[in-house]
């Protein structure tokens, strides 16, 4: 009598979409973290920051405005209240970020304790939202999960060596070229939007992405909330209207 396999449990599915995770976080968007990591680290050192501080501030803040503000508010001799503050402002972009991590991943259904959930949302960077985001039409909420922790402290390992290597290559590269590469993980973002099927999301990219150079002259370091808030606003009105799905 011939033996039959196994069944496949959800655990087994759930362990193939942890390593998957980290298949795809090893590639664009692990090395592209690591490259903004390294203009960080850059930026870090020019501030006055040794190697363990440096090392900290990618751990606990994980945000590169965040990072940008205490770096530059640090050289600038500010109080720490202040600094507190402008990091404080700087990351709280992240918060209708965080909502709608969770929201995708549906944690609420998983049962997971307040410090694992709070853990869970510290690893999510803009590229981990964006590439579940992007996920989600593929893997339902309930495995979306595991991919998310695979791919997320994949990159997470990949931005913490980035900034270790970026604080130390300074000695070889002129600091002004190691600051361009901060761009790089921006640029993947948006190719990962533009590419995305959600018609809604393709469109506020668009949009922002064309008033922002625009706005520019007039409004200065206002110029990306406004075209955000714009785009999206503008993306939704005509996704309504249009009854895009």
């Amino acid at each position: 009598m011939a033996e039959t396999s196994p069944p496949i449990t959800k655990d087994k599915i759930a362990d193939r979409l942890w390593l998957i995770g980290i298949r795809d976080a090893v590639n664009v968007p692990g090395f592209a973290l690591m490259s903004t990591m390294i203009g960080f680290a850059s930026i870090a050192r020019e501030a006055g920051f040794d190697v363990w501080m440096t090392m900290v501030t990618t751990a606990t803040v994980f945000g590169m405005p965040g990072q940008v503000a205490f770096a530059s508010l640090f050289a600038g001799g500010a109080s720490l209240l202040l600094i507190f503050v402008a990091v404080s402002l700087a990351n709280m972009r992240m918060m209708l970020m965080v909502i709608s991590g969770s929201d995708i991943l549906n944690l609420s259904a998983h049962n997971l304790p307040f410090w694992k959930r709070l853990l869970f949302m510290h690893f999510l960077a803009i590229t981990s939202w964006a590439q579940i985001g992007f996920k989600a039409q593929q893997y339902p909420p309930p495995l979306l999960l595991g991919y998310y922790i695979g791919f997320s402290l994949t990159i997470f390992t990949f931005a913490m060596g980035g900034t270790l290597i970026g604080f130390y290559i300074a000695d070889w590269i002129p600091p002004d070229i190691l600051r361009l590469v901060i761009f790089v993980t921006p640029l993947y973002i948006l190719l990962l939007v533009i590419n995305a099927r959600q018609t809604l999301n393709r469109l506020a990219a668009v949009i922002g992405g064309t008033l922002c150079p625009l706005i520019y002259p007039l409004a200065a370091d206002w110029s990306i909330l406004i075209a955000g808030v714009i785009g999206g606003s503008l993306a939704m009105l005509i996704y309504r209207l249009r009854g895009w799905k």
